[in-house]
Formats: structure tokens, sequence, C-alpha cells
């Protein structure tokens, strides 16, 4: 384990908890039955006191959330696990699961505890079957251990799409559609609403969950005393792309973004030093003058730059700018689930604008038109991806102005080699490597 690394939701020696008996061995279930003596009132306030923030992307206090569903009168409320993760570049939640899924439980029923949920529900991608095993056969061993009712907690595979990671989508594939996002959010319109019945419902990602198990269990200035004032406790953080050690990393928050790209992951792989750092497609890129920055969501915002969950996405000098945007944007415009026009057109113009420039074919008018579009594309739309992508491209054309100027009229002068997007599928811990779809998604390909 390097130095840096503060394993709390990790194993200390990484080796999977393959019971629920080996958990409680180690101080599991002490949380929840702390939580279970605990009124409601006085777990949220415990949990506001932590200071615990979201971990899947934006750093929402979880104790927010949890009041505004307690306080709501509705008879049925749910909590939700949001383990869709497929914005790339991120794959902690899959492999915090695969290490120990217990702790993902018991934090979900302490949320349920100081809800008062009537249901708890763990919603996934089809796809992930290693997941799927592992949460199953957890389930089912809380239920033999009568922790909890059967059926209470209760999972739900969706599609392998992008937008199911989106809150209000994932709760339309819940409520058996498709994961078209939904105008009201989960606090006002939750889980299997009725025209009677609006279910309010609390949703959060798997490593926020978890997080839940421990703080209960070791308590608030424990919890407090590691990472920032700003952002407590660990962040597990997925690092990828031009980088010599990519892998799997939890750590204190607070530790620089330079840190991790060089003391955990190495520093870059080759002869050409760092050029830009994506922490997903969802914020804006960070260039070497902000490595500095603490790795915690407000040092992250001021800067301009986001946090989002934790997957880091490493690209060198020999990359295309242009190019590395066309992908993202593609990415982004294939992914609109089409409901919102100034988004399903806007995104696609985009792409389409970003395809002209690298292929030579473009001219100033595309990166004015690219501009224009960043700025409408988000009008009256359901969900962020067409602010993420304006917030991209904004940022790209903002940070490598020369570099998308002489792509108007020009052929790209970089190195043609293939960009993957970096969709992890898995990480082997012995080789070093994450896999794309079944296949290496080795540093000389990305």
């Amino acid at each position: 384990m390097h130095p840096l690394e503060k394993r709390i939701l990790l194993p200390e020696d990484l080796k999977p908890i393959t019971s629920l008996q080996d958990y409680a061995a180690r101080g599991g279930i002490k949380g929840l039955k702390k939580s279970r003596e605990m009124s409601s009132e006085e777990l949220i306030e415990l949990v506001k006191q932590s200071g615990l923030r979201g971990r899947g992307g934006a750093g929402f206090p979880i104790a927010i959330k949890w009041t505004t569903v307690y306080n709501d009168p509705s008879n049925y409320k749910y909590i939700v696990c949001n383990g869709a993760e497929g914005e790339p570049g991120t794959y902690k939640d899959r492999y915090t699961i695969e290490k120990n899924p217990y702790q993902l439980l018991e934090g979900m029923l302490i949320s349920a505890h100081a809800v008062k949920a009537h249901k708890a529900i763990i919603c996934t991608k089809e796809k992930y079957t290693p997941i799927v095993k592992r949460i199953s056969e957890a389930i089912a061993e809380f239920e033999q251990a009568k922790l909890i009712p059967e059926g209470y907690i209760e999972l739900v595979l969706g599609p392998n799409e992008y937008l199911l990671g989106e809150e209000k989508a994932m709760l339309e594939v819940i409520d058996g559609r498709d994961p078209m996002p939904r105008n009201f959010p989960p606090f006002l319109v939750g889980a299997r609403y009725t025209p009677t019945e609006n279910n309010p419902t609390v949703v959060n990602n798997a490593e926020t969950m978890a997080h839940l198990a421990h703080i209960l269990r070791n308590g608030v200035e424990w919890f407090k005393s590691l990472g920032t004032d700003d952002t407590a406790g660990t962040i597990t953080l997925s690092l990828c792309g031009d980088v010599k050690r990519p892998g799997m990393y939890e750590v204190e928050t607070g530790l620089t973004v330079r840190e991790a790209l060089y003391d955990l992951a190495g520093g870059p792989v080759g002869k050409h030093p760092f050029k830009a750092m994506f922490s997903g497609v969802a914020n804006r890129v960070m260039t070497p003058d902000l490595f500095d920055t603490k790795i915690d969501f407000g040092s992250m915002r001021a800067v301009g730059c986001g946090l989002g969950s934790g997957g880091f996405i490493v690209y060198d000098e020999s990359r295309c700018m242009v190019a590395v945007t066309r992908l993202f944007l593609h990415f982004l415009a294939a992914s609109s689930c089409g409901q919102c026009i100034p988004c399903n057109m806007g995104t696609r113009i985009m792409a389409g604008h970003l395809d002209n420039l690298e292929q030579g074919q473009g001219s100033m008018t595309d990166i004015e038109a690219i501009r224009l579009e960043c700025g409408r594309c988000t009008n009256q739309t359901r969900c962020f991806l067409p602010t993420q992508a304006a917030v991209l491209c904004t940022s790209m054309l903002d940070k490598f102005p020369k570099e998308f100027e002489s792509h108007a009229g020009n052929a790209c002068s970089f190195p043609k080699e293939e960009l993957i997007l970096p969709k992890l599928e898995s990480f082997d811990e012995e080789t070093g490597q994450f896999t794309y779809e079944g296949k290496p998604l080795l540093v000389e390909q990305f």
C-alpha cells in the first residue's frame, strides 16, 4: 500500500470480504445497531455534524437530503442506491462493492432508518454481473440474519446507458420505463409514485452509502479527523490514461492532484509531460498549472473545475485536444435521450463542428458556432448532460485556443493515434490495467 493511501472502505489487504460473518468480525453491523437505537432526528443531526458529502459528483451534503425527505408528510418513502457508474474514467463503486458489499447495505439501512423509508432499492446495470452477484448474495445473508425483512432491499437491473446514472432517469427505470429523465427531482416525485402518493426518495451513490457504516461505528470526530474541513473522510480515485500506474486508490481528501498523478500514478508513462486531466466528462479540463489544487469539492470548484466522482482521465502532450473534445462530445451526443431538443440537437451540432475541425475541413466559423451552441444547448432541459457538453467545450476552447485555431483549415498535426473513451469495465490488480468492453485499455492505446 502506498503511504498516501488510506483504506477505510477498501480492505487494507484488498482481499474481498466474503461473508457477513467475516464483516461482523471486523466491526461491521455495529453502525446499523447504533443507528437503530437513535431517533431519526438524532441520526440526521449526527450525520449533519459529520459533514458527509455525496461522492457521486456534486458533493451535496447527505443530511440535507435526509432532512427534506424525512420532513415530507408522505406515507411512503424510499432509499435508492445509484450503482449505475457509467461516467467515463470511473470504477470506484464497482471496485468497492466487489471488495465489500456489506458496508453498502449497512449504509443503506442506516439511511432508511433516518428517513423512515418504506423500502430500499439498489439500481445498477445488468451487464455488471460480478457486482450483481455480490450484492444478491449479501442481501440474502442480511435476510437470513434477520437484519431486514425478506424483500426490503431490492435489486433493480437497468440497461447499459449513460443516463441510467442520472437520478431522475434511474427512478424511471425502477418504475419499469426507459432511462428518460423526468421533470421533478426525487425528493418531490420518487420511486414508484402513484397519482395519490409522491413517494419522496433519497438517492446516493454506493461510495456515499458505504461511508455511513463507518461514521456510525467510529464516530463523527473520527470521520472529521480525516480529509479537509470542506470534505471530510476519504475518496476513492480511479486514475487512468497516460500514467505509469493506472489503478484504484483510496485516499484522504486534501491530497493534491499533483500527488495523485505523480506519487500515486507514477507520473507520465512516456517522454511527454502531462497536458490535461479530466474528472469525467462532466467538468472543465484541468491543466498542469492547477495540479497543486487539493482534491476536495470546494478546492476543485474554486479553481473552476470539479471533483466529480473521482475518475481522473489523464492525457500527455502527445494528445490532440481537439480530438479529445470530439471524442467526449460524440459520447455525450450519443447519450442524449432526445427528450429535449436543445440538448439533442445542440450536442450533435457541436460534435459535427468538431468533426470538421479534426478532419481538416473546418474554419474559424466552426469554432464560433461551437461557442454559440454552448450558450443555448442548455435551455429548458431535464438533466445535466447538455450543461456537461457546454462546460467541457467552453473550457477546452479557453484553455487550448491555439490548438483549435490551428485546425481551422488545416489538417491535424498530431500523430494519428486511436483514442479510446475510457469507459472502465474492470481492473486487473495483477497487471495493473483497466479493461474497456472486454479489451485491455493499455496506455499505448489510450
